[in-house]
């Protein structure tokens, strides 16, 4: 069986640069081929792959000039199609969409609906796979919404946890807002920040207005999260009710990106970065794995790049894993680097050396 020319099992990288999409596919996660480069040159801030019923990849499409779609792709990016009703804010509201942060499937349980998340802080679902959106009006008209503060990058609603076991539950990642749960199909919301830290606040145990980066989920225990913070890295074992916060053993506070390792998923993984140029230390090009769930950390760096002159930095979509034993992890930089491990993270090798920055990478396995 093949899907658009891929065989069954073989790697897609997705990966959103500032200069388009670009598919990059592998039968044995070693020799690595860039297939098509599409929407150029579009800043193509996320991108999935949507295998539920027939393929079909979704992409954040955010034109520097002309605005920010959100674009489908049936035949793995030879042709695009927009929405009929696209992610738009009417004229009363008088908020303009920024930016598209994220598409992502919703629960395989509900094959048809897809959710995104864009800036100014809200939260989108379609039920027809992508044809027509609406947003989320329990979030829209929080009641705290006023006294929302955007992150440097914006006000960004940038990750989406759909609970896979509770058709009801969904925790979301906003910045600088902070963690927030909706019990009850997203007709409200909470707050689940309880100690997470924003250091840069005068109270830095608030309420929200936590710089949450990025926000994952155990895929057998859905209510163990992670979460890379601005100010840390936190697991929860309650559904966010509290935090834990792991970052003991790392270099630094900060980052932006985390994954995990499906089939181990106590095994976390994050670069942790010099806060102020937001790149890596001077020694070398580092990523950190943890096999207890952030109790304790290794440096990963064998087949990465070392030396003074090595400044590189990875944004909070730029790393992501397989579904694979053992598991890939990939990672591109905000230079155009990007790199696979085939091992968990024990060796590494340079993929390419020559994109454009890169936003995201997204891994899927085709035939899973």
């Amino acid at each position: 069986m093949t899907s658009n020319g891929y065989a069954d099992g073989t790697v897609i990288l997705l990966v959103g640069t500032k200069r388009g999409l670009f598919l990059l596919s592998s039968k044995d996660r070693r020799s690595w081929s860039i297939d098509r480069s599409t929407l150029l040159p579009s800043r193509v801030f996320f991108a999935s792959l949507d295998q539920r019923s027939s393929p079909r990849i979704f992409a954040a499409d955010n034109g520097s000039f002309f605005g920010s779609f959100l674009r489908y792709s049936d035949d793995f990016g030879e042709t695009w199609k927009e929405p009929e009703k696209g992610i738009q804010f009417s004229e009363e509201s008088g908020r303009t969409l920024a930016n598209i942060w994220i598409v992502q499937p919703g629960r395989d349980s509900e094959p048809e609906v897809v959710y995104a998340g864009v800036d100014p802080g809200s939260l989108w679902r379609s039920e027809d796979r992508g044809v027509t959106w609406e947003m989320n009006q329990g979030l829209e008209s929080h009641p705290t919404r006023e006294r929302w503060g955007p992150g440097a990058g914006g006000l960004c609603l940038h990750s989406i946890v759909a609970d896979p076991t509770n058709s009801s539950r969904m925790w979301v990642g906003i910045s600088a807002v902070g963690c927030i749960r909706t019990d009850d199909g997203g007709q409200s919301w909470e707050f689940a920040n309880r100690n997470t830290r924003a250091g840069f606040l005068p109270d830095p145990y608030v309420e929200y207005g936590q710089c949450i980066h990025r926000l994952i989920q155990h895929p057998d225990n859905p209510d163990v999260l992670y979460q890379q913070n601005h100010c840390g890295v936190y697991r929860t074992k309650n559904g966010a009710k509290d935090w834990e916060e792991v970052t003991e053993g790392l270099p630094s506070e900060f980052g932006f990106p985390i994954a995990l390792d499906y089939h181990n998923p106590e095994t976390i993984f994050v670069i942790a970065e010099d806060p102020e140029p937001r790149c890596n230390f001077p020694d070398r090009f580092v990523v950190y794995r943890s096999e207890n769930a952030g109790d304790t950390w290794e440096r990963k760096s064998t087949g990465l790049p070392a030396g003074e002159q090595v400044r590189l930095g990875v944004l909070r979509h730029g790393m992501c894993s397989d579904r694979l034993d053992p598991c890939g992890v990939y990672v591109g930089t905000n230079t155009g680097q990007l790199f696979a491990s085939n091992d968990r993270g024990e060796s590494w090798q340079m993929v390419t050396d020559f994109l454009p920055p890169i936003y995201s990478v997204q891994a899927a396995v085709i035939g899973q």
